[in-house]
């Protein structure tokens, strides 16, 4: 797999990662049960949605903004032709870890959507899916309709 030192290089390549906090004991997430339900909170997803807000408002931050994320992302490239130029064994086992570490998330979801009790939560996931332009979604639901109810009235 990935020797302790590349493995390290490929982690500290982007922006750091957060670790929930796990109970050793039990295995099961750390709640904090002395902050009462009624609080609102300001976390890191209120503060960001704020901070992205506050700079599409002004454009000569969002120009600073897209500068620096910019910049972050050229050396963010560089770091990874260097470590890949080193290593391509590297590189493979990464994409491999990648494309495991993925196709279990399309597991997951898929578990989820098959797993949901009411039809206007499918129905609502179902609609976020189709296209904005109401002539693709159109089209969309025709070829659903003839390949899944047709076929059925064949049958009958």
């Amino acid at each position: 797999m990935f020797t302790r030192t590349i493995q390290t290089q490929f982690n500290n390549m982007g922006r750091s990662t957060t670790r929930r906090t796990m109970d050793k004991v039990t295995g099961i997430p750390r709640v904090n049960k002395d902050i009462p339900e009624t609080r609102t909170s300001k976390g890191t997803k209120d503060n960001s949605r704020r901070y992205r807000e506050k700079i599409k408002k002004d454009p000569i931050k969002l120009e600073e903004y897209r500068a620096r994320e910019a910049e972050r992302s050229r050396i963010y490239r560089k770091k990874v032709n260097e470590v890949v130029k080193k290593n391509q064994k590297a590189l493979k086992s990464k994409r491999e870890t990648d494309r495991l570490r993925q196709q279990r998330y399309r597991d997951k979801k898929k578990e989820e959507i098959a797993n949901q009790k009411s039809m206007e939560e499918i129905f609502k996931k179902l609609e976020r899916a189709l296209p904005k332009k109401m002539d693709q979604k159109i089209e969309v639901i025709k070829v659903l309709y003839s390949k899944y109810v047709e076929p059925e009235k064949v049958l009958c």
